[in-house]
């Protein structure tokens, strides 16, 4: 008779994240919902978020979110980095899908978002990212980067050469 010898969590993560490596994330996520230590189950997941993210494929790094199942197994600087990092290459729709995703903990993200697209003078997009949180939230923000749009739009027009003496000279005065 031959004994079958139960994979570790530890061998379970390592597996997890080799299939998540390969491509197969259904599997990925299958092996780790196998894993019982928190501490390895933690790691899975992050690796294959991490994966998921690397390969710039939003529709999989939100599947990934959504079926992980403890959100704070995702929980860390990374994670919530992630919509950031998309918006910074282009992807506003996909950072926004992805802040969605994440649920409660994607507030801070969407906010994260909108601070960015309005440092780009992206009005438009500021509103498409804050229409994901709570109204109150919202209305603050939005009365902020009113307060701010009149000074974005003046810099745009502005010779920067010709207003840093004019502003240098005016400081010395």
């Amino acid at each position: 008779m031959m004994t079958t010898q139960t994979p570790t969590d530890a061998q379970l993560k390592d597996q997890a994240i080799r299939q998540a490596l390969g491509g197969d994330t259904t599997e990925a996520r299958q092996t780790a919902n196998e894993i019982v230590d928190k501490r390895y189950l933690r790691e899975a997941w992050q690796m294959m978020l991490f994966v998921e993210s690397e390969r710039g494929n939003v529709q999989a790094v939100k599947d990934t979110i959504v079926s992980c199942p403890d959100p704070s197994l995702l929980a860390s600087h990374f994670y919530l980095e992630l919509p950031q990092v998309f918006v910074k290459a282009g992807d506003r729709s996909g950072a926004i899908e992805i802040a969605k995703a994440m649920g409660d903990a994607g507030v801070l993200p969407l906010i994260g978002i909108a601070a960015h697209l309005a440092e780009d003078g992206d009005i438009v997009g500021v509103r498409e990212a804050l229409s994901h949180i709570d109204e109150d939230l919202r209305a603050m923000i939005m009365r902020k980067v009113s307060a701010y749009q009149p000074k974005i739009q003046r810099l745009d027009g502005l010779n920067l050469v010709g207003d840093q003496a004019a502003e240098t000279n005016s400081l010395a005065a």
